[in-house]
């Protein structure tokens, strides 16, 4: 046990545990929780976790001024007022002024994390890092569309649509094939090569094979999540296991790669029975998919409402 956490004692060590836990818990909460709420796309959240990361930072820093956290207090409390407002009444002019402290509180505490040089760097940091990602995941999708088009150009998806229909073993053989393809595939390609070359193929002949088990407006969602945890072992496995990358780069020097390769197994290990499992049970995927509507287009009926329009009236002719 540490030092300073042998020094602490009862409330003071409660204390320090949620003073660091909670705010943790509100930025997952920001980011993961507003889009399975539906309040936020993916890429709003993903803002939002940005620039609470920066928050967070700034406020736990040592050089952040006393102005600063009366400001925090006060962005805090107008925070809540207006989500309390939101919950028990319709939006109001007070939500709207509580909501526009807030977003006042976190900027004036964003430009304090500039002044401060550490966090400005690591702002910089991050800003160049995004644009690397984003410029190496728009060339991906760039080659891989040139990719699929000369690849279907030539008859490929036919020659690959019947040498993957023709797999014993049917639908379950198909899917089978398939995870252990992406699973072995992804020891030599990440996530995004994954996604933007290889599934664009198999997509089409996987909602082929899938409809008649699942229905074909499920086919592709069914296959799409199963695919997703599969791709999940390739940043966990060498040797372009991302998550293994960061792990060496904050492990101690006691530990060893090897260490941190094998202790990532078992979570390979489950990533694999995950996978068996929505191939087993696809009601864990369709389950709360819509279900389809069942219409029958031969009793549609139109009714085009009947308007009296008032008599035009073009004047007397011109003598």
């Amino acid at each position: 046990m540490p030092i300073e956490a042998r020094t602490l004692t009862g409330w003071a060590l409660w204390k320090k545990c949620l003073l660091g836990i909670i705010p943790s818990a509100v930025l997952i909460f920001v980011v993961l929780g507003t889009m399975m709420m539906g309040l936020a796309t993916p890429t709003e959240a993903g803002a939002m976790g940005a620039v609470g990361a920066i928050v967070l930072a700034a406020i736990h820093h040592k050089d952040f001024s006393a102005a600063g956290r009366k400001v925090l207090i006060v962005g805090v409390i107008a925070g809540g007022i207006g989500t309390i407002i939101a919950m028990l009444y319709t939006e109001n002019l007070i939500f709207k002024l509580a909501f526009a402290i807030t977003y006042l509180a976190v900027v004036w505490i964003c430009i304090e994390a500039v002044k401060i040089p550490d966090l400005r760097d690591l702002i910089k940091q991050g800003y160049e890092t995004t644009m690397r990602i984003t410029c190496m995941v728009t060339f991906i999708l760039i080659g891989s569309t040139c990719f699929s088009v000369v690849f279907l150009g030539v008859s490929g998806g036919t020659w690959l649509e019947h040498h993957l229909t023709s797999l014993p073993g049917g639908v379950w053989g198909f899917l089978i094939f398939i995870n252990i393809f992406i699973f072995f595939l992804a020891f030599f390609l990440d996530f995004f090569e994954i996604a933007f070359i290889i599934l664009p193929m198999i997509a089409p002949i996987a909602q082929k094979v899938l409809a008649p088990v699942v229905g074909p407006d499920a086919a592709l969602i069914w296959f799409g999540v199963m695919l997703c945890v599969n791709m999940q072992t390739s940043f966990l496995h060498p040797p372009f296991g991302f998550a293994l990358f960061y792990l060496r780069g904050v492990a101690p020097k006691e530990v060893k790669s090897s260490d941190i390769y094998w202790g990532a197994m078992p979570w390979i290990g489950l990533q694999a029975i995950m996978v068996a499992l929505v191939i087993a049970f696809p009601v864990v995927v369709t389950g709360l998919l819509d279900k389809p509507l069942d219409v029958d287009l031969n009793k549609v009926k139109i009714e085009v409402p009947q308007i009296e329009l008032p008599p035009l009236d073009f004047g007397q002719p011109k003598q």
